[in-house]
C-alpha cells in the first residue's frame, strides 16, 4: 500500500475496514454522478456520509471500531450498498450488522433485478440472504427452482416482475399465490399451452390486494376462453393493467373493461379491440394513465374524439392511428378537456404534421413532456410552442425533415426547457443548436447525435448552456475535438460526454479534456458503460484529500 493511503490497517480492523472501502467507494462513484447537478439534496447527503467514512477509516487506523454509530446512520450508509453486498457481505460482519441489515426502512424501495450475466446460482445465494426483500425483477427467466427459494426465504415480496421468456406452470405460480397472499404489483407471462391458462388467470385472481398487473409476453397468439374473465370477476383492486401483445377475446376485453373500467388508473393497450372495445375505454373516466396502441385500421376518425371523456390523464400516449384517424387526434385535446396532462407521446401516427402539432401545441398548455415521432415537418408546426410555459422535456429525435427554424421556435419559446434530444434529424445545422442555447439556459441534457451536418463550431453555441449535465454527439463524423478545450471552464457541471462513432475525434484532444475533467464520463466505446465503471483508486490519497481537505 502507498504511504499516502488514509489507511493504516490493523489486524484487527482489517474485516471492517474492507467494508469502509467498499461503502466508500459505491458513495464515491455516486456523489461524482451528482454532485454539481440539480439533485443537489442527494449530492450533499452522499457528500456528508463520505466524510464520516473517511473520519471512520482514519479513527479505525488506530484500533477504533464504529460500534458506537447509530441505526439510524447505518442504514442510511447501508442504503447505497448494492443489493449484493447487502445480502452477502454486509450481514456477516457482525451480528448487529445482520440486524440493521434487515431493517425494513433500507428493504422498502430497493429492487433486486438480477442482470443477464448473474447466474441462477448466484441468484439463489442472494435471496437466501434476502428475508426483507420486497422486490424481485429479474432481467431474464431463471431455472424454476429459483422461485421455489423465493417463495421460502422471502417472504415479504410485494412486487414480482417476472420477464417474458420466464416459464411458470400452474403448480409454482400456486405456490407465489399461497407465499405471497398480499402481493401487490405482478409482471407475468401467459402459460404457451391453453390448457393451462384459464387455471393460470383463476389462481392470480385470488390477489385481493392486487393493483398492478402486466401481461408480460412478446406474444401469445392464443388465450383461451374465460382467462381474462377470471380476471376481472376476481382482483377486487385492480387499478393498472397492461394488456401485453396477448391476443385476448374481443368480448373479454370489453367484459373487463366494462366491469373494473371505473376502478382503473392506468391501461397499456398493445393488442386488438373494436370500436364497442374503444367506447368502453372512453368510459373509463378515472384513467390517469393510458398508452394506446392502435391496431384496428377500421376506428371511425369521430370515435377519436371520444378520448376527450378522458378528463384526468396526466399522460397519454397514442400509436400507430392511420391517416383518417390521425387528422381528428387534435380534437382529444379541444377546449383543453384534457387540462391535466403534463405528459403526452405522439408515435409513428400516419401523416402526422404541422397541422396536428399546432393543434397540440394552442391547447395543451400544461405540458412538461412530449415525445415525437414520424413527425412529417414543414417548417411551421413548432411555431406555436411558446404556449406550452411548463415544457421541460422535449424528445423529437429521428425526424428527418426537421429544420432549423423549428429549433428557432423552440428556442424562442421554450426557456424552461431541461431535456433535449434532436438525434437522427439529418437536416439539423450548428445553426438549430446555437438557436437553441441562446434561449434555453435551464438545459441539462442535449443531444445531437447522427446530425450529420454538425461540425466542432457546434460546441461554441453549447457552452453558453452551463448547467449541462449529459452531452451526447455520438456518430457525428464532422466532430473532431478541435473545440473540446472550450470544455471544462464554461461547461462545469458535465458529467458525461458520449463521442462514440466519432471517428475523427483527435485522441490527444480527449486525453487533454479528461486531465482537466477528471470525474467527467467519456464514452468512447460502442456500448455505454455502466455507472460502476467508474474506477478510483483508493490507496491514493488525492481524490479524497481535494474534496474533504
Amino acid at each position: 500500500m502507498k504511504e499516502s493511503s488514509l489507511l493504516i490497517l490493523t489486524p484487527r480492523c482489517c474485516k471492517k475496514w474492507q467494508l469502509v472501502n467498499n461503502l466508500r467507494t459505491c458513495l464515491t462513484k455516486r456523489w461524482l454522478r451528482y454532485s454539481h447537478t440539480s439533485a443537489w439534496k442527494t449530492s450533499q447527503c452522499l457528500y456528508n456520509i463520505l466524510l464520516i467514512l473517511t473520519t471512520l477509516s482514519k479513527e479505525m487506523a488506530t484500533g477504533k471500531h464504529f460500534k458506537d454509530l447509530p441505526d439510524e446512520l447505518l442504514v442510511e450508509i447501508f442504503s447505497y450498498v448494492s443489493m449484493e453486498d447487502l445480502a452477502i457481505s454486509v450481514q456477516h460482519v457482525s451480528g448487529r450488522w445482520k440486524d440493521v441489515s434487515q431493517d425494513n426502512a433500507l428493504w422498502k424501495k430497493k429492487v433486486f433485478s438480477p442482470d443477464m450475466n448473474t447466474t441462477d446460482e448466484e441468484i439463489a445465494r442472494c435471496l437466501k440472504n434476502m428475508p426483507s426483500l420486497k422486490a424481485y425483477c429479474p432481467k431474464r427467466g431463471t431455472n424454476n427452482n429459483i422461485v421455489n427459494i423465493l417463495c421460502q426465504y422471502c417472504e415479504k415480496i410485494d412486487h414480482l416482475e417476472f420477464s417474458w421468456s420466464q416459464r411458470l406452470n400452474k403448480v409454482l405460480v400456486k405456490r407465489i399465490v399461497e407465499a405471497f397472499p398480499n402481493i401487490v404489483n405482478l409482471s407475468i407471462p401467459l402459460p404457451q399451452e391453453t390448457r393451462n391458462q384459464l387455471e393460470f388467470a383463476q389462481l392470480i385472481s385470488q390477489f385481493q390486494n392486487l393493483t398492478t398487473l402486466n401481461f408480460k409476453d412478446r406474444g401469445t397468439e392464443n388465450v383461451a376462453e374465460g382467462t381474462l374473465m377470471a380476471i376481472a370477476d376476481g382482483c377486487p383492486s385492480l387499478q393498472h393493467l397492461d394488456f401485453g401483445y396477448c391476443n385476448f377475446p374481443e368480448s373479454e376485453i370489453r367484459y373487463l373493461l366494462k366491469k373494473r373500467g371505473h376502478q382503473l388508473l392506468s391501461v397499456t393497450l398493445t393488442c386488438y379491440i373494436s370500436t364497442l372495445g374503444h367506447e368502453l375505454l372512453c368510459e373509463c373516466t378515472n384513467l390517469k394513465r393510458l398508452n394506446y396502441e392502435n391496431s384496428n385500421d377500421d376506428l371511425p376518425r369521430t370515435y377519436v374524439d371520444h378520448l376527450s371523456k378522458l378528463s384526468k390523464l396526466e399522460e397519454l400516449k397514442l400509436c400507430y392511428f392511420k391517416t383518417n384517424q390521425t387528422k381528428n387526434i387534435p380534437n382529444i385535446f379541444y377546449k383543453q378537456s384534457l387540462s391535466k396532462l403534463v405528459k403526452l407521446s405522439i408515435f409513428y401516427c400516419d401523416d402526422f404534421d404541422a397541422a396536428e402539432l399546432t393543434g397540440i401545441f394552442r391547447q395543451c398548455v400544461e405540458l412538461k413532456f412530449f415525445y415525437i415521432r414520424g413527425y412529417s415537418d414543414s417548417g411551421d408546426g413548432f411555431k406555436y410552442v411558446s404556449n406550452l410555459k411548463h415544457l421541460e422535456h422535449l424528445d423529437i429525435a429521428c425526424c428527418d425533415s426537421l429544420s432549423d427554424k423549428s429549433l428557432e421556435y423552440i428556442g424562442a419559446g421554450c426557456k424552461n426547457l431541461k431535456y433535449l434530444d434532436i438525434c437522427c434529424c439529418s437536416l439539423l445545422t450548428n445553426k438549430s443548436v446555437e438557436f437553441v442555447c441562446a434561449g434555453c439556459p435551464k438545459l441539462e441534457f442535449l443531444s445531437i447525435s447522427e446530425c450529420p451536418l454538425m461540425t466542432d463550431a457546434v460546441i461554441e453555441s453549447v457552452i453558453k448552456c452551463k448547467e449541462l449535465t449529459v452531452l451526447d454527439l455520438k456518430w457525428n463524423v464532422g466532430i473532431s475535438g478541435s473545440h473540446f478545450y472550450m470544455i471544462p471552464s464554461n461547461l462545469t457541471h458535465l458529467k458525461e460526454l458520449d463521442i462514440c462513432g466519432c471517428g475523427n475525434v483527435d485522441s490527444k484532444s480527449v486525453t487533454k479534456l479528461q486531465e482537466e475533467m477528471p470525474s467527467l464520463k467519456i464514452i468512447e466505446e460502442t456500448k455505454r458503460q455502466d455507472e460502476e465503471g467508474i474506477d478510483i483508486d483508493l490507496e491514493d490519497s488525492t481524490f479524497f484529500t481535494s474534496h474533504f481537505v
